[in-house]
């Protein structure tokens, strides 16, 4: 079996850091949050304390929210308004990359067969995925994510 690995896409953070997938996860460990839509806010905030913790106590693991957004040109400068509207603080705005994808085929290259929830993915330097969960927070979750970091 192929192991998934994270496409080569490119976008700017909400804090304006341009990001270019394979070469910006060179630089250590990911834990990718990837949404796809707006509802999935509701699960990712069960997912902010643990991530909080795991990124201060971790210096070779950083998170990053990938929104995958499918939408027309005309419509991506009015949602990225809105989503620096919504998130004000430096480290999640810096963290916070909207992709301006099209969906099917990025989370068809993600390995996500089911985009009704949040994905959450451990990507390595080189861009292979090694763990994947989704949905919200869970004790379980979080002891499986964390035993994959070992």
């Amino acid at each position: 079996m192929d192991v998934a690995r994270f496409p080569a896409v490119s976008g700017e953070a909400l804090d304006g850091t341009p990001f270019v997938a394979p070469r910006d996860l060179a630089a250590g460990r990911t834990v990718a949050l990837v949404a796809f839509a707006l509802e999935h806010r509701a699960e990712l905030e069960t997912w902010v304390p643990y991530i909080d913790a795991l990124v201060r106590s971790r210096a070779d693991v950083r998170a990053r929210l990938f929104p995958g957004i499918g939408v027309p040109k005309i419509m991506r400068g009015a949602i990225v308004k809105a989503m620096k509207a919504a998130v004000t603080a430096p480290e999640l705005r810096a963290s916070t990359i909207p992709l301006f994808v099209d969906v099917p085929k990025f989370s068809n290259a993600l390995g996500i067969a089911d985009r009704s929830h949040l994905t959450i993915l451990l990507v390595e330097p080189d861009g292979r995925i090694t763990w994947r969960g989704s949905g919200p927070f869970s004790e379980a979750a979080g002891a499986s994510l964390t035993a994959a970091l070992r």
